[in-house]
């Protein structure tokens, strides 16, 4: 279930990049500025959901973000820094999801284990020698 969650969220994430993106090929600088809003809007829901999802790191990160947007300051190093924070995102929703696969494959191999365990204890008994 937390994978889903975190699956949909990637998407969300692949959605800011994509502004961010947009906001760096802007050469106008009036138009960049209109850019800036909808970007600080979108770490704003982002860091929301996070929050919500039980992702708290990411969530401070997100929220960072939507800070670094919202400050002035020139274009190129506003640029830099919402790159360098989606990427860092990016790269802990991957660890994120290697994680709980990891996690996922090994609770399966402990009940696989538990159900050996348990079919070989139900398994038929022995019959009882006489020791007479």
């Amino acid at each position: 279930m937390k994978m889903a969650e975190l699956r949909r969220i990637t998407d969300k994430v692949h959605h800011v990049h994509g502004l961010v993106e947009k906001y760096a090929a802007t050469k106008n600088p009036q138009h960049a500025r209109r850019q800036t809003l909808p970007i600080k809007r979108a770490f704003g829901k982002l860091k929301l959901e996070l929050m919500g999802a039980g992702f708290d790191t990411l969530s401070q990160l997100a929220g960072s973000m939507e800070l670094a947007a919202g400050r002035g300051g020139s274009q190129r190093n506003k640029v830099r820094i919402l790159r360098e924070g989606v990427g860092s995102m990016r790269f802990q929703m991957d660890q994120e999801q290697r994680k709980l696969a990891a996690e996922d494959q090994r609770a399966q191999r402990e009940e696989a284990r538990q159900a050996k365990e348990d079919a070989g204890e139900a398994g038929p008994t022995p019959p009882a020698q006489d020791e007479s």
